[in-house]
């Protein structure tokens, strides 16, 4: 599976709302890197790469953004616009965010510590390396 949408579990009442993210449970990789991206105006594009090694867990846990997804086989675009909705990137899939809304707060969950190596971010050498590994 090179992406997945899945909604997370969550439990609340009048007090809130909780969403546990538990290695293991819903998340099957060692976490190994957590970052968010916020204040982001609506027009930037943010991601446009592609990584060798890393795999993604990502959460619009505010507001909403758009992810352009490209695993060589089919392109799509995934509304990230509820706080238990996760999406999943493995490695080597193309990843556009954009479209951000004025609160929104992006959490990315990684199996990876940041590798400034292991970055593909020019779109034809990755579809150049993704045709490969499909025609192996």
């Amino acid at each position: 599976m090179n992406y997945n949408v899945y909604e997370l579990s969550k439990f609340g009442d009048e007090r809130g709302f909780l969403i546990p993210i538990e290695q293991g449970n819903n998340i099957n990789f060692d976490i190994k890197r957590i970052f968010y991206i916020y204040n982001t105006s609506s027009n930037a594009l943010r991601g446009a790469h592609a990584n060798k090694f890393s795999e993604f867990l990502i959460i619009a846990v505010s507001g909403s953004c758009k992810v352009l997804v490209d695993d060589g086989i089919k392109k799509e675009v995934i509304n990230l616009d509820k706080p238990n909705m996760a999406l999943y990137l493995n490695k080597m899939v193309w990843k556009e965010m954009y479209d951000f809304s004025n609160d929104a707060v992006l959490l990315v969950i990684s199996n990876k510590k940041y590798n400034k190596d292991e970055y593909i971010r020019d779109y034809n050498s990755f579809k150049k390396i993704i045709n490969k590994e499909l025609t192996l």
